[in-house]
């Protein structure tokens, strides 16, 4: 069953699909974090493919779009990556009040994965397993990278992959250390990456392996 889903945020509403299966009475349940650009639908359908696939071996999943991005509230040039922190936080707090849920399991796609690693963070307790694929623990390097080579904009923004990003989105990732703590996490983190993957190195994920102690 997909259920559609609008959680209220001191800052604007998220926008999202709940998938429960209909067999079981309890279930655990995935919460899927969209990468850089990406939404609750991913490229090539990712999100709704494995949405369904989980629903049918009987595990619920929750996926929003983050603010500023697919069909939440704001444009583009609203999302920072602290703002999508918070964000996650409030979606986690929001899954934990569903009913029937048995444990609650977090996956994260490329800045989704950063984000995710974030979450477990700071609230390692609420999070049974952790999911990360290609994890962009590097984006303020990709994101320093790409900076110099756009123009700005008249307001200081500047376009990437025809969006408008803030200054306040690149000011705020540079001060992200996105390894530092992350170990504070103990429950079993399964890392997947693909090894020709040129945006996030693979270099990432084995930085994250040999920090994440499961």
């Amino acid at each position: 069953m997909q259920i559609y889903q609008e959680l209220e945020t001191p800052n604007g509403t998220l926008r999202g699909f709940l998938h429960k299966p209909d067999n079981v009475d309890n279930y655990p349940l995935v919460i899927m974090f969209h990468g850089f650009t990406g939404h609750k639908g991913e490229s090539h359908f990712l999100f709704v493919q494995l949405a369904r696939y989980l629903c049918e071996n009987n595990i619920a999943s929750l996926r929003f779009d983050f603010l500023g991005s697919g069909d939440s509230d704001h444009d583009f040039s609203y999302m920072t990556f602290s703002k999508e922190v918070n964000e996650a936080l409030m979606i986690l707090d929001y899954a934990k009040l569903l009913p029937n849920v048995t444990e609650i399991i977090i996956l994260g796609l490329s800045m989704g994965g950063a984000v995710a690693t974030q979450v477990a963070k700071q609230r390692p307790q609420d999070i049974a397993k952790l999911v990360l694929w290609a994890p962009a623990g590097n984006m303020n390097q990709i994101i320093l990278s790409r900076e110099d080579q756009t123009n700005r904009l008249p307001n200081g923004n500047y376009i990437l992959g025809g969006l408008e990003v803030s200054q306040a989105f690149a000011e705020d990732i540079v001060k992200q250390d996105l390894f530092t703590g992350v170990e504070v996490y103990q429950n079993p983190v399964l890392i997947q990456h693909d090894r020709n993957d040129q945006a996030v190195k693979l270099g990432v994920s084995e930085k994250y392996q040999s920090i994440y102690p499961n």
